[in-house]
């Protein structure tokens, strides 16, 4: 009977531990800047670029601040680890003075693995620093056109 209530037990402790088991979370802050300056008002959000067709969004999207300063929360329910990015659209062209509409560039980042905290509430912050969004703007695609 004792073994049968330690199996018992165990069985129950590992349940609870896959009920809380799976939910990752991410909190990323910088600066972004343009030709020397602030890029305010751009739009921020971390993905899992695990998504078979798109990425999948974890929390909310966020713009930065008048300064370029941004913070960026999310979390998700997943076993396996999550690869994120951080996905900022801006409006920093390489082609100064050409009007692109309401069309925005994608740069994409990748956040470090240890940056990615096995809890809903995350214990560390990757802060990635002030990002020059014009280098490397060659290499980004247009994308976030409004259609009108």
């Amino acid at each position: 009977m004792k073994v049968l209530q330690v199996v018992f037990l165990i069985l129950i402790s590992m349940n609870i531990n896959l009920i809380s088991a799976g939910t990752q979370s991410i909190h990323a802050i910088g600066r972004l800047m343009c030709r020397g300056k602030p890029a305010p008002y751009a739009q921020i959000q971390l993905v899992n670029s695990r998504g078979e067709k798109e990425n999948i969004p974890i929390g909310d999207l966020v713009f930065s601040d008048p300064d370029g300063y941004f913070d960026v929360y999310g979390s998700m329910h997943q076993f396996y680890d999550i690869p994120a990015q951080l996905h900022v659209w801006h409006e920093c062209f390489y082609d100064i003075g050409v009007h692109h509409g309401s069309c925005k560039s994608l740069l994409k980042l990748d956040i470090p693995k240890e940056f990615v905290n096995d809890s809903k509430l995350p214990k560390i912050t990757w802060n990635s620093g002030v990002i020059n969004l014009e280098i490397g703007v060659l290499g980004q695609d247009l994308e976030k056109c409004d259609q009108e």
